[in-house]
């Protein structure tokens, strides 16, 4: 019988790789060499063909079987991409200690700062050349530590609010009240008049809650927590937030008062708010784009207080599996209204 592949010592070399090492990268150039000598072997490939289907160079291939040829499976472990001839160092001690006083009286001051004030001084040297002589003081403490940039999150300023946490990927709710998130829509009802329009949306029972405000600012979201905590059938316990600045101050310390947990969302990531934005796109198209509407708060208020039992009491959902979110919580067993479609006209 006549048996096409590799050698013997390679087929037991590849068979014993993970016993021997833990380097995946070896096991995979191994599978490599056996699939391209089959390939070439059993199936009559060229070898150009056989290495466009394993999708590496041929001169990679052959640098890998002269490797295994010389020095066994340790001639496949991935070397060392170092150039064997390193940049030296091109300043002298003069200009290294001119850039560390200089360093020491501005401790905030990078090569772009301090480079200009060098070649002021006399010394020709470049930006470059100050960055790789701060890297190298540094890299032996001969630099105190930086303070930290506080002019933006560009610069990785310290994450800080008194109450509210970073939320994590993935928080989804799996009880009613367990994640209830929170978002503010601006409706233009005519040129020059705006509202602003709260909407909460709990992601287990799509149960919704709005309220228009004049203004959008944080006492009016600590308003709106008030309304929500009152109009939901379930206890709140944890509300999720996009970084608005709406959702900061009175707001965050109502909901530290009610002992509800509160989580801000990552910059420019609306889609993991997506119930809520799905939420804000039914009261736009669904009230305010198909009903004629009053412009003044006072007139509002009620026909948004109508449209919020429309939408929970009887508008059926395709993620509840056609049932409203009032049907959804009595059957886990909460108390709702039960309407029907002519007692909401």
């Amino acid at each position: 019988m006549k048996v096409f592949g590799l050698q013997g010592d390679i087929m037991r070399s590849a068979r014993l790789s993970d016993k021997v090492f833990d380097d995946p990268e070896v096991i995979f150039r191994l599978q490599q060499l056996e699939r391209f000598e089959r390939l070439r072997t059993v199936h009559g490939l060229t070898a150009a063909q056989a290495a466009d289907i394993l999708g590496v160079s041929r001169a990679t291939l052959y640098r890998w079987q002269q490797r295994f040829a010389e020095s066994g499976i340790s001639g496949l472990r991935p070397r060392s991409r170092r150039p064997r001839r390193v940049r030296q160092r091109q300043w002298d001690m003069r200009v290294c200690e001119a850039v560390r006083r200089l360093r020491m009286s501005f401790p905030a001051w990078g090569k772009t700062k301090l480079g200009p004030l060098l070649r002021n001084q006399g010394f020709a040297i470049s930006d470059s050349t100050v960055g790789r002589i701060l890297g190298w003081l540094k890299a032996r403490e001969r630099l105190p530590n930086v303070p930290a940039h506080g002019g933006g999150r560009r610069h990785g300023r310290a994450w800080r609010r008194p109450w509210a946490r970073r939320a994590p990927y993935g928080l989804k709710g799996k009880q009613p009240g367990d994640l209830v998130q929170v978002d503010v829509l601006h409706v233009h009802l005519l040129p020059g008049v705006t509202v602003y329009h709260f909407t909460a949306w709990d992601s287990a029972s799509r149960w919704s809650v709005g309220q228009v405000y004049s203004r959008v600012s944080s006492r009016c979201a600590a308003d709106f927590l008030g309304h929500l905590q009152i109009r939901c059938p379930f206890p709140i316990r944890a509300i999720q937030i996009d970084g608005g600045s709406e959702f900061k101050g009175a707001f965050e310390q109502a909901c530290q008062q009610a002992g509800i947990a509160l989580y801000v969302l990552p910059p420019k990531r609306p889609q993991r708010n997506g119930g809520v934005e799905r939420a804000n796109g039914i009261w736009r198209y669904e009230f305010y784009a198909s009903y004629p509407l009053p412009t003044t708060i006072r007139e509002l208020r009620p026909l948004v207080r109508w449209w919020e039992q429309i939408y929970n009491l009887l508008r059926p959902h395709q993620g509840l599996k056609q049932r409203t979110p009032a049907e959804y919580l009595r059957d886990a067993g909460y108390e709702t209204p039960d309407v029907s479609v002519s007692q909401m006209y």
